[in-house]
């Protein structure tokens, strides 16, 4: 989880000192004033919130296993089905869920309730973490260096077994950790967003383009017909994988990257992945 940002708002508030330079502060700031600060603890209004519904985005809204939270703050296991409420290119969202960095608190598996995500053209669903660039915050920024905390994303139907999608960190340096989205082929917690079901809803369209640099809406999606899906995944094989990709799936299963690829680089300040949660373009009747 990003501490540092999030402990750097709440002495802000804490002292009146709102003009904090923090990169993050300004907008950050203003998410904590609408997540509220309740006396069950801080950010933990997400069993307030509604995810979007009637108009093409179906929101990954059941929670199947989320085992550490405590539904206090960002261990609120709500925040993963409330809708996405991304901050921008420069922010990250605080509506989020904060994985641990490894043991039973690792992962969490979300359904969307009662339907399965079938397989459509193009991205078939975004997952939203809560990444964003580093840097200047206008369009000198040159978008290549982000604050991430990377995730791999499997789907299924049975919660034993699952298919993903080969996610391949390719730096010509395997041991050093660099924030090049270039880099981080098929993880998720990669791409910024902007889509905000509140305050920027954007068009259909332009939420299932995650080119964020160029009027989309950023996330990180899959789509079910990759050549890589199914090269990946525990239990997955051919015939698994082609249920998948022909009549879709029920379950989502979303781990800190470095509990299933321990040979990646990621330190400490990188491995509490924090998600905001996942959206599908089509789902069963």
């Amino acid at each position: 989880m990003k501490i540092f940002q999030i402990s750097i708002i709440l002495t802000c508030f804490s002292f009146g000192l709102l003009n904090c330079e923090n990169s993050k502060s300004s907008s950050a700031a203003e998410s904590l004033l609408a997540l509220g600060l309740g006396g069950s603890g801080l950010l933990s209004s997400c069993a307030q919130r509604n995810p979007e519904t009637g108009r093409g985005i179906f929101v990954a809204d059941e929670i199947i296993s989320a085992p550490t939270s405590n539904g206090i703050g960002f261990k609120d296991s709500n925040c993963l089905v409330d809708g996405i409420r991304g901050q921008g290119k420069f922010n990250g969202s605080l509506d989020v869920y904060s994985l641990e960095a490894s043991g039973i608190g690792s992962s969490i598996i979300l359904r969307w309730a009662s339907v399965k995500v079938l397989p459509t053209s193009g991205i078939d669903f975004i997952v939203y973490e809560n990444p964003f660039f580093v840097g200047v915050q206008n369009n000198s920024n040159s978008f290549d260096n982000v604050f991430m905390e990377p995730l791999i994303v499997e789907v299924g139907n049975d919660l034993t077994n699952w298919c993903g999608w080969d996610p391949t960190y390719t730096n010509s340096d395997p041991n050093t950790f660099v924030g090049n989205p270039i880099y981080w082929n098929r993880f998720a917690g990669i791409t910024p967003f902007v889509y905000n079901q509140d305050s920027n809803p954007m068009t259909v369209s332009e939420v299932f383009d995650t080119d964020i640099l160029n009027g989309g809406g950023g996330g990180d999606g899959f789509d079910l017909a990759d050549s890589n899906f199914g090269n990946s995944g525990s239990g997955c094989n051919g015939t698994l994988k082609s249920e998948i990709q022909t009549n879709g799936f029920t379950y989502i299963k979303i781990s800190a990257a470095k509990t299933i690829l321990t040979s990646l680089p990621i330190d400490s300040a990188h491995a509490n992945p924090d998600i905001d949660g996942v959206i599908a373009k089509s789902v069963t009747p």
